[in-house]
């Protein structure tokens, strides 16, 4: 058989043969190719580099083909492509990428160019195992970004030999990118990160974790290895930025978490809390509602048969959930337009954990809770794979609780605002010279004992000043308070001075004018949001007032209304305008209400603990409201 022939019979000759340095370093003894390297090399794909190569091999003379051949499968063995060199004369069981793996690598090349971490210690470990060469190697570390990396490394990788597919995905797995191999094989428990969180790490609110996450000397990097999620490759990446800011270590840390899995995401989160930075968390996930799913089944259904269903249920719901596909795409869509996401499926009693992203979510969340719709997309979902082994339906179960803690969160764990921020870093300079860092001011202040030693172990006063405004420039908002007054504790007016002074200058600049004017309609927002969700519970507390679910709403009427008395009081605060009647905490000291604090309604008028008299059709008053309405709203 002519050269042309066995070449013509293999088309896959040119998907899985590397024009490599070494394969035409090999070719140069060879007549009709010597010439004509330079000339390859030139071309600008590698397809077109094998078209070229190939063409000058069809050119050789029939007297010396039969030598050209022999010539040509020895560099391809020796250039460490004997699955190449097979195809024209088989000595070993080498093969060509299979079809089935060749297609995997770049039908999924889009999803693997954004979880492959090729610096995460695999291209070493292919290397060491002998997939790829020092060459390989060093060719992908040249492509300017991490996907441009990792398209070099699949190209590579679908050139090599069919069993080379195989030792990729153990080197995967050796190097934690599991979630990977199930991108690559649909094997294993590991998955990668959702679309959803990926892109809050990506997107927004990236600026705000930038500015807010504290990775120098919280120790989160440390937190972060203990849990798994970092190897020291990862350390390595993050310590050796430049410049070694905290901006820059957070760029890169969220840059890998995005490439990990989803479990690695909720260790990550972990970190977070775990480094006494839980209004990061809030900031990107949000705060937990629990639901407590409870299966109905057919009555004579068997008790051993119904704990087989639940657990298989359990399973089923974990699958679904992490794989966000078409079995969940209604729920899915209800959940997310509502600012709804389910962070994990808990055993026992099913339990299924959902994270709100603001308190509109949470509004919007107990909403979908009250009328019924949420417990109807779970059955919509869950039910019908399971209805002939005897599942009747699901109950969902969320307690008034859940919901009041879940929106707490964010009252709590609010992040510091820009104005504060700004406020606290363009007064740096001046601080040097004003602010004395001393045991008693750290004494004061809420610092756990890395960033206290950061403080501490800074050369200067200059850097001692500037690490403490960092650090507290990334804490809640209440940090900034809570410096002030130990600034005022400690005698340092002139420092206290110096911050708020900068601050109230800064509103008075023209180019704050909008930022204070959006800081002014965002709590007007806010307030007239919760108006608006307190009158609704008013109207269903006077339409519904017999009814047993009363209790639970007239208590979510006194949480509404102490929300927005608390936003009516911030916005008074923020603008220091004084009030004459005790604050919102000191009124809640004497009236703190829980919903056990009311009674069942099986009259039809009762006295209230609160000593206020209800006839039917009145409208209900509140002690507190009504205190609070007097206090604030003036």
């Amino acid at each position: 058989m002519t050269l042309k022939q066995k070449i013509e019979e293999n088309s896959v000759l040119l998907r899985c043969m590397d024009p490599s340095r070494e394969l035409l370093f090999s070719l140069r003894s060879v007549p009709v190719v010597k010439d004509r390297v330079s000339a390859i090399k030139q071309q600008s794909t590698v397809d077109d580099k094998n078209d070229a190569l190939i063409d000058c091999l069809l050119e050789a003379p029939a007297d010396i083909q039969e030598s050209v051949i022999d010539e040509f499968i020895s560099a391809l063995r020796s250039s460490g492509q004997e699955h190449v060199a097979n195809i024209f004369r088989r000595e070993s069981d080498k093969v060509p990428m299979s079809d089935e793996h060749y297609d995997t690598l770049t039908a999924k090349q889009g999803q693997l160019c954004q979880f492959i971490d090729p610096e995460n210690g695999l291209l070493d470990e292919l290397v060491g195992t002998g997939v790829i060469s020092s060459a390989n190697k060093n060719d992908i570390r040249s492509m300017p970004g991490y996907n441009e990396k990792v398209r070099k490394l699949i190209e590579v990788m679908s050139r090599k030999s069919d069993d080379a597919f195989d030792d990729f995905i153990k080197a995967l797995n050796q190097t934690g990118q599991s979630h990977v191999t199930y991108m690559l094989t649909g094997e294993g428990n590991s998955r990668p990160l959702t679309d959803e969180y990926r892109k809050r790490l990506l997107s927004s609110p990236r600026v705000d974790l930038v500015k807010t996450m504290e990775s120098k000397t919280s120790g989160l990097i440390t937190a972060l290895m203990d849990k798994g999620v970092f190897s020291t490759d990862d350390q390595q990446r993050v310590t050796g930025v430049q410049p070694d800011t905290t901006d820059d270590r957070n760029e890169i840390i969220m840059d890998l978490i995005a490439r990990k899995s989803q479990s690695d995401f909720w260790k990550f989160i972990a970190a977070l809390n775990d480094t006494n930075q839980t209004h990061v968390v809030v900031k990107l996930v949000g705060a937990n509602v629990i639901a407590k799913i409870k299966t109905v089944y057919e009555s004579g259904t068997d008790v051993e048969h119904i704990h087989g269903v639940d657990a298989e249920l359990l399973q089923y719901m974990r699958e679904v959930f992490q794989s966000n596909g078409d079995v969940m795409k209604r729920l899915s869509e209800l959940l997310s337009s509502n600012g709804v996401t389910v962070t994990n499926v808990g055993e026992g009693c099913i339990e299924v954990t959902f994270a709100c992203v603001s308190v509109e979510s949470v509004h919007n969340f107990r909403e979908l809770n009250d009328n019924g719709k949420l417990e109807q997309m779970l059955n919509e979902t869950f039910c019908f794979q399971y209805a002939k082994r005897g599942l009747k339906s699901l109950k969902v179960a969320i307690s008034d609780e859940q919901f009041d803690q879940c929106a707490a969160m964010f009252a709590r764990w609010i992040p510091m605002t820009s104005e504060h921020r700004n406020a606290l870093l363009s007064s740096e300079e001046s601080l040097v010279d004003n602010m004395t860092v001393s045991d008693d001011l750290l004494d004061k202040l809420s610092l756990c004992p890395r960033r206290r030693q950061a403080i501490e172990r800074a050369e200067t006063h200059k850097q001692q000043v500037k690490t403490l405004i960092d650090i507290v420039s990334r804490q809640p908002d209440s940090a900034f308070a809570q410096l002030i007054n130990v600034l005022k504790d400690t005698n340092q007016h002139e420092a206290e001075a110096v911050i708020t002074g900068d601050s109230r200058s800064a509103m008075k600049s023209k180019g704050n004018d909008e930022v204070q004017e959006a800081y002014t309609q965002n709590a007007w927002i806010s307030i007239d949001r919760d108006l608006e969700y307190l009158l609704n519970l008013i109207i269903k507390a006077e339409l519904g007032y017999m009814d047993e679910t009363f209790r639970p709403v007239f208590y979510r009427i006194c949480v509404a209304s102490r929300g927005v008395a608390m936003s009516l009081h911030n916005l008074r605060e923020h603008y220091s305008v004084p009030i004459s009647r005790t604050s919102v905490d000191e009124e809640a000291e004497h009236t703190e209400y829980t919903p056990e604090m009311f009674p069942t309604q099986e009259q039809h008028s009762f006295k209230w603990q609160l000593g206020i008299q209800h006839h039917p059709g009145e409208s209900f008053p509140c002690k507190r409201c009504i205190t609070l309405s007097r206090v604030y709203i003036k």
